[in-house]
């Protein structure tokens, strides 16, 4: 596990809440996927919206008008909203809820739940409510009409010592009943004909790689593994038609150059220090693996990204700004502010 997983997970074992917080090749997925429209979903021939946390909850920017509005709000101030997925028809929202710290007796819990709500955010409810206390269920992509796909933490206690245990699963959002695919997947990508996964793999012997695989674990093969010195990876996503994956992450070359940590200045008191992560910047590679090509130099800290209606443009969200980067030309384009350690999901 790299300082940076283990610095989250042991903030997750000491139940400080979250606040905004995966070589070879295989084959390409169908480039198949269903047309998303839908309910509250912006027209086909625009270029969509986007939907994306901030510190008061969950909010919908439309790439048009560029105009922000509240979709879901905080329920109270200590409550975060984390995680935004959207569903393939555009009409309904998965997110994350991670509500207040709860101590009963000697036992410290601060889990969270998955809720699904209409895309205006009507009808919330949860459906997956934490069962242990410390854990957290992160990062759910819709499936289909039924089931999410999400990461589920657990810290696990063994001879003295606690660690974490990252297990993608499938939920039925009608029952809750939950099945285990994958160990040791840290985030993942749903492909575009919901077939395949791109992970963040967490390797026994430390570190992580970028793979992919089928959904019950079959085909499963490294497509960026430690000679690329990338490091950690963060929000990987196929392309919409399957042949690209983009990720974001920390270039570790000139690790030992002696470069700056991202900082939390606006979080931290002055002049006390406020190393956070690896500065990181949005890459692309060949689903079928190959080298790591730098789309957008950013240097921000944990940013998440989607892709937009095509395959032509990445949105990235970082501390600093939510950005636009145009891959024919290279440009990246500042449209709104940043989130800390924030999560987004384009929408039709």
């Amino acid at each position: 596990m790299t300082p940076r997983r283990l610095a989250i997970a042991c903030a997750l074992i000491a139940g400080i809440a979250l606040s905004a917080c995966g070589g070879g090749s295989s084959p390409a997925p169908s480039a198949a996927s269903p047309q998303a429209t839908g309910a509250g979903g912006s027209s086909s021939r625009g270029p969509g919206a986007l939907i994306l946390t901030r510190p008061k909850g969950i909010a919908e920017i439309d790439l048009k008008s560029r105009a922000e509005k509240m979709l879901i709000p905080q329920p109270t101030s200590d409550t975060f909203l984390l995680d935004p997925a959207v569903s393939h028809d555009g009409a309904r929202l998965a997110y994350v809820v991670q509500p207040p710290p709860k101590i009963q007796g000697t036992t410290y819990d601060a889990g969270s739940d998955l809720w699904v709500a209409q895309r205006d955010g009507t009808g919330a409810h949860a459906v997956f409510t934490h069962v242990h206390p410390n854990q957290l269920v992160r990062f759910p992509q819709w499936l289909d009409a039924t089931h999410l796909l999400a990461v589920v933490q657990e810290p696990v206690q063994k001879a003295g010592t606690t660690s974490v245990t990252y297990v993608l699963e499938r939920i039925d959002i009608t029952t809750g009943q939950r099945s285990r695919l994958l160990q040791n997947v840290l985030t993942f990508g749903l492909s575009p004909d919901r077939t395949h996964i791109v992970y963040t793999e967490l390797v026994p012997s430390g570190g992580e790689t970028l793979d992919t695989a089928a959904l019950d674990g079959s085909g499963a093969a490294v497509i960026v593994g430690p000679d690329q010195n990338l490091l950690p990876f963060n929000s990987p996503r196929y392309s919409p038609d399957g042949a690209t994956i983009a990720f974001t992450s920390a270039d570790q070359t000139g690790a030992r150059a002696g470069f700056r940590y991202v900082t939390m200045r606006a979080f931290a008191p002055q002049p006390a220090p406020s190393v956070d992560g690896l500065p990181e910047d949005v890459w692309t590679v060949p689903a079928a693996g190959g080298r790591a090509r730098r789309v957008a130099d950013l240097k921000e800290d944990l940013p998440a990204l989607t892709w937009g209606r095509d395959n032509t443009h990445l949105y990235v969200l970082g501390m600093n700004a939510l950005s636009d980067v145009d891959l024919a030309s290279g440009a990246v384009t500042r449209i709104a502010a940043g989130s800390f350690h924030g999560e987004l999901a384009w929408a039709p």
